[in-house]
């Protein structure tokens, strides 16, 4: 079995062999994960590790890595938010099929009906506000100004992640991060406030 420095040298080189050994390596591994864990079909898991495996061909010569350790746990890390983003996807799509409602009974119903259009039509107008938001739009636009790897630790610790966990992840020492992070913090908000001049 190839060594994981293997495939990032292989990545970093660009050869089409680096992708045919992350798949090698780790396209069962990541289809039992998707299949045990989250219940998809095979059809569901393996379109989320296509996407997983082309993302990480574009951005793992971005990161170093301390060990193979660190280097699975990026690669996991990466298929999980591809999975979040599958399951945010899925759930919102299934918002908007259309429901069979009897209307035999038209008195005890109405509250019913009431409620359903109630609870769409403000499920749409809070989609609509996020989608519209040009403050969204322009804290997305300046983190895609970031440095990667700053980016990366901006989003890590908007999710809660610990410094300790971010390190592990990203293979940066933990000192060096905590002060890369407030870096990151002030070229984005440098960069939001220069949006607004």
């Amino acid at each position: 079995m190839i060594d994981y420095k293997d495939i990032m040298q292989l990545i970093i080189n660009q050869d089409p062999k680096g992708l045919e050994e992350l798949y090698d390596t780790y396209g069962k591994k990541f289809y039992t994960y998707c299949a045990r864990n989250w219940h998809l079909s095979e059809d569901e898991a393996w379109e989320v590790i296509y996407k997983t495996l082309e993302t990480l061909i574009l951005k793992l010569s971005h990161y170093e890595f301390e060990s193979k350790q660190h280097f699975d746990n990026f690669l996991y890390k990466v298929l999980t938010n591809f999975l979040r983003q599958y399951f945010r996807k899925n759930r919102s799509q299934s918002e908007h099929e259309i429901e069979y409602v009897d209307l035999t009974n038209s008195e005890e119903n109405t509250k019913e009906i009431i409620q359903h259009i109630n609870q769409v039509s403000f499920a749409d107008y809070y989609r609509s506000e996020y989608i519209d938001s040009p403050e969204l739009l322009h804290l997305n636009e300046a983190l895609d100004q970031l440095d990667p790897v700053d980016k990366d630790i901006l989003l890590l610790r908007a999710q809660n992640y610990t410094y300790e966990e971010i390190s592990d992840f990203l293979g940066i020492e933990n000192k060096q991060l905590k002060v890369t992070h407030h870096r990151a913090k002030k070229k984005l908000i440098d960069k939001l406030i220069a949006k607004q001049l």
